[in-house]
């Protein structure tokens, strides 16, 4: 089931929307809550044989990065997705000495990003 919140011009996050994949994370020595997003996976405008989907950025309820991710497959896309919120968790968490709520799991084990697909996939 798809997830519909809506990106406002003041970067607030309301209900519309659509999302594909949709995580809160809340953290453990603030009050910080931190979500992110992929929308729907559609076929890009000017290429017909490409994708495209955007990567949303939520903290505390204000929209703090977009980003545009354009491959040849779908597959890819969510590829990217995961690496881009891999990446910038990982350096939220360095940068600003937070510790997420993972439910027990390490950063490796809730989003993989030194495993192949193969590996990920067997697990």
């Amino acid at each position: 089931m798809l997830n519909r919140w809506r990106a406002s011009a003041a970067s607030e996050v309301t209900p519309a929307m659509t999302f594909l994949i949709h995580e809160t994370l809340m953290t453990l020595n603030t009050d910080d809550v931190f979500e992110f997003g992929l929308t729907e996976i559609l076929r890009s405008p000017e290429q017909d044989d490409l994708f495209e989907a955007q990567a949303i950025f939520i903290r505390n309820a204000t929209v703090t990065s977009k980003l545009k991710l354009t491959h040849l497959s779908e597959f890819s896309v969510v590829l990217s997705f995961i690496t881009y919120i891999g990446n910038k968790l990982r350096g939220i968490a360095k940068d600003e000495l937070l510790e997420f709520d993972l439910n027990g799991l390490t950063f490796d084990q809730y989003i993989p990003l030194s495993k192949n697909l193969r590996k990920i996939w067997d697990e």
